[in-house]
Parts: structure tokens; sequence; C-alpha cells
């Protein structure tokens, strides 16, 4: 962990365990980006976990790693760069209780789907099938074994099924990489089959498809999943957890998701506010607010 932010949050953690017996300190080198699996003396520790705090700079929620220390029971709080600010007030001191009845309705607004188009008046034209995709609910708590969950990321995701999303989406909000963060200006994403044909805009435009070049992967220009936040006091800062949470904010992601591309190194999710949602021509979210049957 080199960020200072989230190195300060580790240490603070540390010393609050100081009381408990027989701490064993493991360090590897930090990941590069979100989605990159942990050494494998790291995934072994998590496997035989029961509780586990993944205060990381990268997140670690897409890894292999992860999906089988859940598999294996442990209850899995992702931590990822946090700062002492985000600490302090913000998403983290939302309701978490209160706010099951955003991400359980859209929970039922997903399920059994098969095709969601998203619309906004920013130009955001999407449509994917997502028939058989698993819906993940995420309430921002880790009550039971196998869950896991980003606070103060609350959100209800699912997924486009592979080669089956097309059109067009502004993403208008902000990107989930260390050198973008929020936006200054609108990214438009031009898809054809799941994969991203061009990328439009200006400076940060440009950033953006220097980023995906620099991984020579192909795979990284897919786009899976597809989130709703729902944490109504989440505002938008550049940092994950808090961005892709933000209530009124809708963030596709391309690379791995649990669908497929689960072996490529990369996730990274793009957030656009105020869209529409259908799934099988029925609103479930209207110009980024939860529509209740």
């Amino acid at each position: 962990m080199t960020d200072e932010p989230s190195m300060e949050v580790a240490m603070a953690l540390w010393d609050a365990a100081e009381d408990f017996p027989n701490r064993t300190l493991t360090m590897m080198d930090p990941r590069k980006m979100h989605g990159e699996e942990p050494t494998d003396l790291v995934a072994a520790a998590m496997q035989q976990a029961d509780v586990i705090f993944r205060v990381t700079k990268m997140s670690l929620t897409h890894t292999m790693a992860r999906k089988k220390a859940c598999q294996a029971g442990a209850r899995d709080l992702n931590c990822c760069d946090y700062t002492m600010s985000m600490l302090e007030s913000g998403g983290l001191y939302t309701d978490f209780e209160a706010n099951r009845k955003f991400v359980d309705q859209i929970a039922k607004g997903f399920e059994n789907g098969s095709e969601c188009r998203i619309i906004s008046d920013k130009g955001t034209d999407y449509t994917a099938s997502i028939k058989g995709h698993k819906v993940s609910p995420q309430y921002g708590m880790s009550t039971r074994k196998g869950e896991f969950s980003s606070p103060p990321d609350i959100e209800c995701a699912t997924g486009a099924i592979p080669f089956t999303a097309n059109g067009t989406i502004v993403v208008d909000g902000s990107i989930t990489h260390p050198e973008i963060g929020v936006l200054k200006e609108p990214i438009t994403l031009e898809i054809k089959d799941s994969i991203v044909q061009e990328i439009k805009g200006g400076k940060e435009a440009e950033k953006f498809r220097k980023v995906l070049e620099e991984f020579h992967d192909p795979r990284v220009y897919q786009v899976g999943e597809i989130g709703v936040g729902l944490n109504p006091d989440a505002s938008l800062c550049g940092r994950m957890l808090e961005d892709e949470g933000c209530y009124g904010y809708v963030h596709v992601a391309l690379g791995n998701n649990d669908t497929n591309l689960q072996d490529c190194p990369f996730h990274i999710d793009m957030m656009f506010q105020s869209p529409t949602i259908f799934v099988d021509e029925k609103v479930i979210l209207d110009k980024g607010n939860v529509v209740f049957d």
C-alpha cells in the first residue's frame, strides 16, 4: 500500500487490533489495477479467514481469491482506497438497513429479465441481454457467511451477456482509475457486440484510450457489469467505493465480471448520472430514481 490516505487507514486498523494475540503481517506489492489477483500467499490466507478487512489501494472484489474466500465461508469487507475524510462523513454514515428497500426493488426489477435498455438525456442509449445473468444486491454489509460488501457502496448489479451489448454510453460522472477520477467533460463510448469500438471526447477521453491500450489485452474493451448506485448519502469524489454507490448514478464496467473474463486482470467502472433503465420495457429506474411497484 503506497497511497498515503489508504496507509493511514490501514495503520489505524492495525493499531485497533493490538489486543489480539498472534498477529502476523504479510505485505505484497501494490496491485496495478482493480481486479488484479493478490499474491498466492495472500490468497491462501484469505481462504482460511473467517472475516476479511481488505484495506488496499486497488479493489480485490473481482478476483478469484476473493470469490474462493467467500465460497469457503469468509465474511469479506472491501475497504479499498479509503481516505480519512471518508471515515469522518458521507456515505459510510448512511442508514444501511433503511436503504435495503432500494436494493431489493432494483433486484426485483432485474430478476428474470431478458433485455435491459439504458437511456439518458446526455445521449446514452445502450441495450444488452441480461437473460440468465445473476443479480447481485449489495447492501454495504457482510452479516452472513460468504457475503462480501464494499461500503459505502450500496448498489444492485447484473451484467450484459457476452456479445449482446450495443449502443452508446455517455459517461459524465467518473471513471475509477487513479489517473482519471471525476470527469470534467463527458466521454462517449460506442459499443458493438459488447466490445468498445470507439472512445470519443476531449483530453480525458484520450487519457482513457491510453490507459486501455497500455494493457495490451483486447479483453479490457469488453463491457460487462451493469450497476445501479443506491446510497443517498454518497457523493461523487473519484474514489471507487463512494462513486459506485452514489444514488442516481448507474455504472457499467470494462474487463472482468461475474459472467466471463474472470482471469482478466482488470475491472474499471464508469459512472453516469440520471439515466432511465428499462427491463423488458418496464421502467425500474426513472432518471436516476428507483421506481417502486
